[in-house]
């Protein structure tokens, strides 16, 4: 995380609960399609944040200053954990810092594989934390949840809609498209083919302190495909490793990432 100059950050409390938790300037809990799976199969669930009015929370890239969620789980032996995944973030400044986040509520889904031949139930456990910022200041928040799940058929819980709807907003990678980055002294030209770019997308830089927060990406169509030059971050690594780039169109179509590697 990048320093925040002259903003106060303070202290905020941990609870352990079953039930949503407050803490710095939002409330957290953690929900499940189902309360009931069977052994070697999975069961989706989400983190959900509530954030206060007039406050963001961070992406997995949070731009020029921020923290982005992160969680410690605490798993029965034999259940495994898959990646926390994040939806397509806006745009904001706190203070004269460009960033990436959330506002409002935002939901993290996450995946749990219980062990063959699980019974009875189980207690899974996280220890989640976080950084809410408005224009003034920013306040750490933790949490520490836990969800029960029992063995049996699945059944559908009041917020399997609501998951089910928010992973559609979670990118995915695009088959077939690819990207390429030649490194130039204080920029990077992005080259993206194999895929068509619709009028108005938005595209957000996911590896962070590579490309400068406050960049406009402006593609433009040539003949190998789209094309685009962005100010590298002051922070960039030299040569610049890696960069995956989230790309989402307007009007509901599910966001897509591409990605590259220097070889």
């Amino acid at each position: 995380m990048i320093p925040f100059p002259s903003i106060l950050v303070s202290a905020a409390l941990c609870s352990v609960s079953l039930a949503a938790v407050r803490s710095g300037k939002a409330e957290a809990d953690w929900i499940s399609t189902s309360g009931t799976t069977e052994g070697g199969k999975p069961v989706q669930t989400a983190l959900r944040l509530v954030l206060d009015e007039g406050w963001h929370t961070y992406w997995k890239n949070p731009g020029e200053g921020g923290m982005e969620i992160s969680v410690k789980w605490e798993l029965p032996e034999g259940w495994t954990a898959g990646e926390l995944e994040q939806p397509i973030p806006k745009r904001f400044m706190t203070g004269d810092l460009p960033g990436f986040g959330y506002e409002g509520t935002v939901v993290f889904p996450v995946t749990f594989t219980a062990p063959a031949g699980f019974t009875g139930e189980a207690k899974l456990k996280g220890k989640v934390s976080w950084l809410t910022c408005n224009d003034d200041s920013c306040v750490p928040g933790n949490a520490e949840l836990e969800l029960a799940v029992a063995a049996g058929v699945p059944a559908p819980t009041e917020e399997a809609a609501l998951i089910a709807g928010e992973l559609e907003k979670i990118p995915q990678a695009e088959k077939g498209a690819a990207l390429k980055v030649e490194e130039k002294e204080k920029t990077l030209v992005l080259s993206i083919s194999g895929m068509q770019l619709a009028d108005g997308s938005e595209v957000f830089p996911a590896t962070p302190q590579v490309v400068d927060a406050g960049a406009e990406f402006k593609f433009v169509k040539d003949g190998h495909g789209w094309t685009a030059e962005v100010p590298k971050s002051e922070y960039a690594a030299k040569p610049v490793k890696e960069l995956v780039l989230v790309l989402a169109a307007k009007g509901g179509t599910a966001p897509v990432e591409v990605g590259w590697e220097k070889e």
